[in-house]
């Protein structure tokens, strides 16, 4: 089948709409915030896609996979299996790494297991081949005085239940084991182990003590433990546990190394990781000591191949790599393991480096990547697998990506098409929309006003749709902000040198909208965030600053600094944007003041759903009910006794204009606009809510349910509902992610008024329209990393487009034109 075909999409806000979609094309969905876009892509179909491939599945491999449910649609044909590559599930923790991520890590960690070169992780002298008779030599010569325990090593964090290991010991007469660093005594009735979880078996070949037993009785047990151990045995004290191998001994320091395993070269493994810093780098936010920042244990970073070990190549950023790799001085065993491994490599270093991200070194903290970074790693995984027939699902791959390398990563999804796949792209980005073979335009409002296909078809097509608020801003050009007067205070900033920043000098007019701009990797946010943020916090807190500045100077005009990033603004279902911002408070006592409520004695927290007394019990205020299905997935079903209305009979029998709380909660912020007009306390963070875009969002719509921003206007919201609170410095990290431009103007709007206030906001941003919206703009490059971290320019919008080293000038100059 040629094409994917839709019919009776009901999801969320979509009104049963029917598509008709091109496979093995470049499709972007697009449309303004709330419309419907992530719903169709995300929701319907990737959703449908993954769980038609699990159900191919056999059931007891289904078992152990998420099970999704079935969207709320009629027809869907023709869809393939199908990948997200979302903002979401690109959110990584401290363990990850740019090279896990890609899993270049995972060839690297092989490459060095099955081709290192083994060296004395005390001495530094390459290990030899050792004897029992060297063994039991070096065991005597150690711990004359000591009782010690021979122990032959039979299983190395490896999940089961391994049960033979047991039965296999207790037949040969073993009395004892060593599981998981304890003593037990074996016996016919086998220990339970969890299969899930990764276990280290020991048997205990005996307990030897050299200066009461004979030698030779030793060199028996040395023997007897090299045999089961498969020529590896280790000797426990109460202090220490040694390892001595036939294969590989240091006899200069008495020690002898396990054999090399991938897993030894992995931080997130007892095997590999230090055990100082398990495996972090860090120390209490300090550069661990013992590994100096490099997550391994000493016994890892001790295997080199060509003088390198795995540390220091994934020290290197992406070009450096590819350098590096291509130059190793490697023998014939060597080259034929690096023949096999290499390719795998290479393609993902490669794809790296055409999507701009070259500067990135390999050993990055996932955590400290930005949304847009995140994606396109995962998409290098993807590359790697060489799949075909697949439908590939993004969310807003641009995010990060200056104009300038937007070109770069259309060509790889292009690519990614050209192999045989179906690429769908939610997108804003006008480059990458006029790029698609077809565009899907949702609309024409957002939440309930959204969910039809305003238009489909091709780039040309939607820019000449009259229907299309998309097509209509491809003939709307820019506009230059107007220039302010010179402000009368500024902040200077003096010697910042936080990671690639070449010790700059920055000025920054204090009451100003300001665009800190450059391509990726130039240094922008380890400016705003790493100095400016962190520095003028310091101060303002009377607190040591960072050591990565000299000075900042005027930081005394201010009153606060507060960034407003794209985290939740709650974690549970019971977090709602009324509850944010505040004004849930005012309704409950609007509530409590009816003439009924008052009679009953009701207080505000009776129209609490979070309280007892006022909410249902049956679903503990919840709305809904889980029920299991084993095999498929659960099903949340209305609560049977509150209708799903939250609250109690008597709470729901209290109205206000003729709504109880449940209903008002289900309004939309336009709908209770109207609703609450005359109350002012009320209407107005309403009003501020709908001229943020985010009209389309009901009161009581749960938090973990909202975009990264949504979250992020919701909070700006909250600022301009609470006043002034003196002078406050405002950062913002791309507040344009995942709006139209439509809902771009009105953020603009909000910023202004914000700075109107007295305020000064500070914008890291890539997004054309706000950069020329704002008042000052910082450009940071020229390129990214290492080659980055330098002023370009400080200036007007205006002035910028006529600079002649600037991307972020000259793209701004093409879009005016």
């Amino acid at each position: 089948m040629s094409n994917i075909i839709l019919r009776g999409a009901r999801e969320h806000n979509l009104k049963n709409i029917d598509l008709c979609i091109p496979r093995d094309k470049f499709i972007v969905i697009t449309g303004i915030s709330g419309s419907g876009k992530t719903t169709l892509a995300f929701d319907i179909l990737f959703t449908e896609g993954q769980r038609r491939y699990i159900e191919s599945l056999p059931t007891y491999v289904r078992q152990y996979l998420q099970v999704l449910a079935k969207p709320d649609i009629d027809v869907l044909k023709g869809i393939p299996p199908t990948v997200a590559i979302s903002q979401r599930t690109s959110i990584f923790s401290r363990r990850s790494t740019v090279a896990t991520v890609t899993e270049i890590d995972h060839f690297l960690r092989l490459f060095y297991a099955k081709a290192g070169e083994q060296y004395c992780p005390q001495c530094g002298r390459p290990v030899h081949p050792s004897t029992p008779t060297e063994i039991t030599e070096a065991i005597l010569n150690r711990w004359q005085e000591k009782e010690v325990t021979i122990l032959a090593p039979k299983v190395r964090q490896k999940k089961g239940w391994h049960q033979e290991v047991f039965k296999e010991a207790f037949k040969k007469g073993y009395k004892e084991l060593r599981v998981d660093g304890k003593i037990i005594h074996l016996t016919s009735k086998i220990p339970k182990l969890s299969r899930y979880q990764s276990h280290d078996i020991d048997i205990v070949i005996a307990h030897y003590i050299p200066k009461i037993q004979k030698a030779n009785e030793l060199q028996a047990l040395v023997a007897l433990a090299l045999k089961e151990g498969r020529g590896v045995l280790s000797v426990m004290t109460k202090d220490d546990i040694i390892f001595f191998s036939e294969r590989l001994f240091c006899p200069f320091c008495q020690i002898g190394l396990p054999p090399l395993d991938p897993r030894l070269f992995s931080f997130n493994t007892s095997l590999g990781k230090c055990p100082f810093c398990d495996g972090l780098g860090e120390v209490d936010n300090e550069i661990c000591p013992q590994c100096q920042g490099k997550r391994l244990n000493k016994i890892a970073l001790s295997v080199k191949i060509s003088n390198y070990n795995i540390a220091e190549i994934e020290g290197l950023n992406i070009e450096a790599v590819l350098e590096v790799l291509s130059k190793l001085k490697l023998n014939v065993r060597q080259k034929a393991i690096a023949k096999a491994i290499f390719p795998e490599i290479y393609t993902r270093l490669k794809f790296l480096k055409k999507v701009g991200l070259d500067y990135l070194s390999l050993n990055r903290g996932g955590h400290t990547l930005s949304g847009g970074e995140a994606q396109r790693l995962r998409l290098a995984a993807q590359l790697g697998s060489n799949l075909r027939g697949v439908c590939y699902i993004l969310d807003e791959p641009t995010i990060g990506l200056h104009p300038r390398d937007n070109a770069l990563l259309i060509k790889v999804l292009k690519a990614l098409r050209d192999r045989g796949n179906t690429v769908i792209v939610v997108e804003h980005d006008p480059a990458t929309i006029e790029a698609a073979d077809f565009v899907i335009d949702l609309g024409p409002g957002a939440g309930k006003m959204g969910g039809k296909v305003i238009a489909a078809g091709t780039p040309d097509e939607i820019k000449t749709n009259p229907a299309s608020i998309t097509g209509q801003y491809f003939k709307k050009p820019l506009s230059l902000s107007i220039p302010q007067p010179t402000s009368k205070n500024w902040l200077h900033i003096k010697g910042a040198r936080a990671f690639n920043l070449k010790n700059i000098d920055v000025d920054i007019p204090l009451g100003r909208l300001i665009c800190v701009t450059g391509v990726s990797g130039a240094g922008k946010s380890s400016l705003v965030m790493e100095v400016i943020y962190k520095g003028v916090k310091a101060r303002l807190q009377k607190t040591t600053p960072p050591q990565n500045h000299d000075d900042i100077i005027g930081w005394n005009a201010l009153d606060r600094v507060l960034v407003v990033d794209h985290s939740p603004i709650g974690k549970t279902p019971r977090s709602t944007p009324a509850t944010y911002v505040g004004f849930l408070d005012h309704i409950r006592h609007l509530f409590s003041q009816v003439p009924a409520a008052r009679a009953r004695g009701y207080k505000p927290g009776r129209f609490s759903f979070n309280v007892v007394g006022g909410r249902c019990e049956h679903c503990k205020g919840q709305g809904k009910v889980r029920v299991e299905m084993s095999f498929l997935p659960d099903v949340y079903v209305d609560c049977e006794v509150c209708n799903g209305m939250r609250f109690n009979e008597e709470t729901l029998s209290i109205t206000y204009k003729g709504k109880n709380i449940a209903q008002v909660l289900n309004m939309t912020i336009t709908e209770a606009v109207d609703f609450f007009a005359p109350i002012s306390i009320i209407r107005r963070p309403l009003e501020i809510l709908k001229e943020m875009g985010l009209g389309y969002l009901t009161l009581g719509q749960p938090s973990p349910t909202l975009s990264g921003g949504e979250a992020q206007r919701i909070k700006l919201a909250t600022e301009l509902c609470i006043g002034t609170q003196g002078k406050t410095l405002y950062i913002l990290d791309e507040p344009t992610t995942g709006l139209h431009r439509l809902d771009i103007e009105k953020l603009i709007k909000v910023l202004h008024k914000l700075v109107e206030k007295g305020n000064t906001i500070i914008v890291i941003e890539h997004n054309l329209d706000l950069i020329a919206a704002s008042d000052y703009i910082i450009d940071l490059g020229p390129e990214g990393g290492e080659k980055g971290g330098m002023v370009i320019f400080q200036g007007t919008p205006e002035e910028i487009t006529h600079h002649p080293h600037s991307y972020t000038g000259q793209w701004l100059k093409m879009a005016l034109k």
